[in-house]
């Protein structure tokens, strides 16, 4: 009987060591992009098994930029985080960088079931995560490049279906908002210097005006979306001001997370302005399975 718990408590250990070193809250998020874009295109009920294909894609693709970047940060995680499933031993490194790799690949796999356009796509991500995890995230490009990989998944989530020269450009505002968060969470182990903050909130302001020009050219149509896109913005304001007055690790980390499982009804407020309101309480309700997962799983 004891060895039988035993067993089964090793199993639950191991599993939520592998949910921590995917950040499964986060996985939610890439999915919304892929799920938001679909509905955008469609202007409607997207194709089920490209929809799905698409979205298993993305799940990989994230969760093996994820496990990769643990890999590669091993060193300073065992300094920073040494609780984290790489530096206390419940993963081994290892393996954990095989299964990233394999994630990797997964992805492409699954996107160029979808065609050839997604594959290149899925490859250009692939290729994308692997510069940031290895290089970029230690030099001021780090921002950028990580946005460059959420910019790739949205339009991976376009490009079913015909319409990705005509629809790209709604990729910017998520492009903007990642790399305005991914400044502030480069700060979210020392505080000190409150520039980021600034930034991040520089960042938002932008993603917004993006989406007000876009209306202005037809590319965007529902200018309630736009009203409620602007509540959006003075929410992340609100939290975004707390944090610039107690600019301590503990808050930003909350800031980030806020931030990250933001990107989900941001997504779906990018489908109420631009396709089917419907659509946006489809990606909407990813909030919930992501919000609860984070309450176990950290985020950041």
């Amino acid at each position: 009987m004891k060895a039988s718990h035993s067993t089964s408590a090793g199993a639950t250990g191991r599993l939520r060591a592998w949910l921590e070193l995917t950040r499964a809250p986060n996985v939610f998020t890439a999915v919304s992009n892929i799920v938001a874009a679909q509905f955008i295109v469609a202007q409607g009920l997207p194709e089920p098994v490209a929809l799905l294909l698409l979205c298993c894609a993305s799940a990989c693709l994230y969760t093996g930029g994820i496990v990769l970047n643990d890999c590669f940060d091993y060193a300073e995680d065992l300094a920073e985080r040494p609780s984290r499933p790489l530096p206390s031993g419940r993963i081994s490194r290892p393996i954990a960088f095989a299964v990233g790799l394999l994630l990797l690949l997964a992805g492409w796999g699954l996107a160029a079931a979808v065609g050839s356009l997604p594959a290149l796509l899925a490859a250009a991500v692939a290729a994308m995560v692997l510069c940031y995890d290895a290089w970029a995230k230690r030099t001021r490009l780090g921002p950028v490049a990580m946005a460059a990989c959420r910019l790739g998944n949205w339009l991976l989530g376009l490009s079913s279906g015909g319409a990705l020269a005509t629809l790209w450009p709604l990729a910017l505002p998520p492009f903007v908002y990642i790399a305005s968060l991914t400044v502030l969470s480069r700060s979210e182990t020392q505080g000190g210097d409150r520039r980021p903050v600034l930034v991040c909130a520089a960042g938002m302001l932008l993603c917004l005006l993006l989406l007000l020009a876009y209306h202005a050219i037809g590319l965007v149509h529902n200018a309630l979306g736009l009203l409620l896109l602007g509540g959006g913005a003075v929410l992340v304001g609100l939290r975004l001001h707390r944090t610039w007055q107690d600019f301590v690790p503990a808050n930003i980390q909350r800031s980030v997370k806020f931030l990250v499982l933001g990107v989900i009804p941001f997504d779906a407020l990018i489908v109420f302005a631009a396709g089917p309101w419907w659509g946006a309480l489809v990606v909407v309700a990813l909030l919930l399975p992501g919000v609860l997962i984070a309450r176990r799983i950290y985020v950041t």
